[in-house]
């Protein structure tokens, strides 16, 4: 199981910002005792995995702009939600467009320039089981 993926960022409150407004929970929020800012994001419920940044004085992240690296997450509301990070002044990098499996797809740039595809979520019919 996923315990958490960590990345440097330019800007911790930034960071942490964006992946709230996509659903996370910010769980840290602290300066380490080597000065670096740090803050972690759950995403999911209690079980899901986390986004841990550091922020770094003098180190600056490097993501690549390319689409096959990205994190992916489950969203609900996916067309009602991309016009709302639009006008966030998110950075749409590929449009909403069908996934593979049929579901609403779309990618955003976080604060760093990270790709993040967001995936609409399949809500089961609780009469379906």
């Amino acid at each position: 199981m996923l315990k958490h993926v960590s990345f440097v960022t330019a800007d911790l409150d930034a960071a942490l910002a964006f992946y709230g407004r996509l659903g996370g929970v910010t769980e840290k929020n602290l300066t380490t005792p080597e000065g670096h800012r740090r803050g972690v994001v759950r995403l999911g419920e209690s079980g899901g995995g986390r986004l841990q940044f550091f922020q770094i004085a003098g180190e600056s992240p490097r993501p690549h702009p390319h689409w096959a690296e990205h994190i992916a997450l489950h969203v609900t509301g996916l067309r009602a939600l991309l016009p709302q990070l639009r006008a966030a002044g998110m950075v749409v990098s590929r449009d909403l467009a069908p996934s593979p499996g049929g579901r609403d797809m779309a990618f955003v740039l976080d604060p760093d320039g990270r790709q993040v595809e967001l995936l609409e979520t399949v809500v089961l019919d609780p009469g379906t089981g």
